[in-house]
């Protein structure tokens, strides 16, 4: 083709394929109907809100500062701050997880720096929370009853941003924050990363204290001033947890699980795990294991 006044040759047009993702931008995540569930002290790099959604399903520990969460409660945990989770899950008892990564809250606020949010217990009952508490509503709803309509994407993109918003508006802390409003340090998350990683084999938090170049009680002392518990007690709750998992997904014997999750003797598993649940690894399993089909 050529455009006669200049002579010049016109490139042809051609389609071009746009592969427009429909995915949203923060996760929403129903944690349905699973009993007793703990969720060890962790941190991430995204703003995390835990949604009451149905009754009093058990505690969140938010930085030092523990929570009893009610229906129709929010609870805010800023960015890269340590938090854990004690619960109940039923059909009476249920949370709603809203996670904002902080890539995508720093385009959305126009910052490199992202916001301090506070209070971090919220009554979305409460008048103010109004716009917020619909916001939050719409998410929830769109997870409980998805839906693969268009609309019903559009509708909870723009629940995304009003919620952005009205967090922005109402909860943006400008002056001093608060321990619970501030990211773990790093020798803690060193620390915490060790423990994850190496749970399975013999611990010695002396020799972790060390490798961070603290004496054992600074180090001991520290560490439960940002997480709550003790470096040992940590480490007991992460075998826990782990065996736990394996009770619920695998048919390895009770022994071997032990064994597995770096408890000493069947015996010590059997003790913390009662301690813990008021009963024991195998009436757990046959009350709460999913049912699966084994070959």
């Amino acid at each position: 083709m050529t455009d006669r006044r200049r002579g010049v040759s016109m490139p042809h047009p051609y389609h071009e394929r746009l592969n427009f993702k429909t995915e949203l931008p923060l996760r929403v995540i129903s944690h349905g109907t699973v009993g007793p569930k703990m969720v060890l002290p962790h941190w991430h790099r995204a703003v995390e809100l835990a949604y009451a959604y149905r009754g009093q399903p058990g505690t969140v520990h938010i930085g030092r500062s523990t929570y009893h969460m009610l229906a129709d409660h929010l609870y805010v945990i800023n960015s890269e701050v340590v938090h854990s989770y004690e619960t109940f899950l039923d059909e009476d008892n249920q949370i709603v997880t809203l996670l904002l990564p902080a890539s995508w809250l720093r385009n959305a606020v126009a910052d490199e720096q992202l916001p301090v949010w506070g209070p971090l217990d919220l009554d979305l009952q409460s008048a103010v929370y109004q716009p917020l508490a619909k916001a939050v509503q719409t998410l929830v709803a769109g997870v409980i009853t998805p839906s693969s309509a268009r609309s019903a994407y559009l509708t909870s993109l723009g629940a995304e941003y009003q919620l952005v918003g009205q967090l922005l508006k109402h909860l943006t802390v400008n002056g001093q924050v608060t321990s619970d409003q501030l990211p773990l340090p790093a020798p803690l998350r060193q620390a915490v990363t060790e423990l994850q990683e190496n749970y399975a084999q013999p611990v010695s938090i002396a020799n972790l204290a060390e490798q961070l170049n603290y004496s054992s009680v600074y180090f001991s002392r520290y560490f439960k001033d940002y997480m709550g518990i003790s470096p040992k007690a940590y480490l007991g709750q992460i075998r826990l947890e782990r065996a736990t998992s394996l009770l619920m997904t695998s048919q390895d014997s009770i022994q071997n699980i032990a064994l597995k999750t770096g408890f000493s003797t069947e015996k010590n598993f059997f003790v913390t795990f009662k301690q813990y649940y008021q009963m024991t690894p195998r009436t757990y399993r046959q009350r709460y294991s999913a049912q699966q089909s084994w070959s």
